[in-house]
């Protein structure tokens, strides 16, 4: 991608920042927009656009995401994504040491694809862990206790792919995104809903910035 478009694409996003934090004020919406729900959005948008392009820094700007998030999805009784956010903060923390120190000698970590053999493992955990989370949230008296499972767990299992800077982590991101949508819209939480849209869009992107970046590491590795 050229520096226009990049430089494009942070004025864009800019703007759209200083507007959504100014929705919260406005009269004439028709639904309610809270602040921290509003700031949650910002820096969490802009945390995935950089984590996208393979920047460290959108780990930093998560976490006043993940902190946002978490009193506001309390509010609405999503206590699966409670448990999400909390998750997310401590691995973002780890993921910043392990992007920036993780490879050889302690230098940056490179993009990695997931070994075959996880596939079956990953499947699994995914499955027994939903079903179980789903119970307890169902005990909890929780909203969409199926869905809030799954996508959590999903999320969390994907969260430590990219922590590890695995490519397959943006497949996972795309088919969670693509169950927030309809799910936080539920929740009256239209903003967020609008939010994950955009997300599932940034992850398609992620996942064709790391495809071409992961083949111009395998060109650049000496032949044997």
């Amino acid at each position: 991608m050229s520096i226009q478009n990049i430089k494009g694409q942070i004025l864009i996003g800019t703007i759209g920042s200083v507007l959504l934090l100014l929705l919260p004020v406005q009269n004439w919406m028709q639904f309610e927009i809270g602040f921290l729900e509003a700031v949650a959005v910002v820096t969490s948008a802009w945390s995935v656009w950089l984590l996208s392009k393979n920047s460290p820094l959108g780990w930093w700007i998560g976490l006043v995401g993940v902190l946002a998030y978490t009193w506001v999805f309390y509010q609405v009784r999503l206590y699966g994504e409670v448990a999400i956010q909390l998750f997310y903060l401590v691995t973002s923390l780890q993921a910043i040491y392990s992007w920036l120190h993780g490879g050889e000698n302690h230098t940056e970590k490179p993009i990695a694809r997931i070994p075959p053999r996880w596939m079956p493992w990953l499947l699994g955990i995914l499955t027994v862990s939903a079903i179980g989370l789903r119970s307890l949230l169902m005990a909890m008296n929780g909203t969409a206790p199926f869905w809030d499972a799954l996508t959590t767990v999903a999320s969390a299992i994907a969260q430590l792919l990219l922590m590890q800077r695995y490519l397959e982590s943006w497949y996972l991101w795309i088919g969670v995104d693509t169950i927030y949508v309809p799910l936080y819209a539920s929740r009256g939480l239209y903003l967020t809903s609008f939010l994950y849209a955009i997300f599932w869009l940034l992850a398609m992107g992620g996942l064709q910035n790391f495809k071409r970046l992961y083949s111009e590491q395998k060109q650049r590795q000496p032949k044997p």
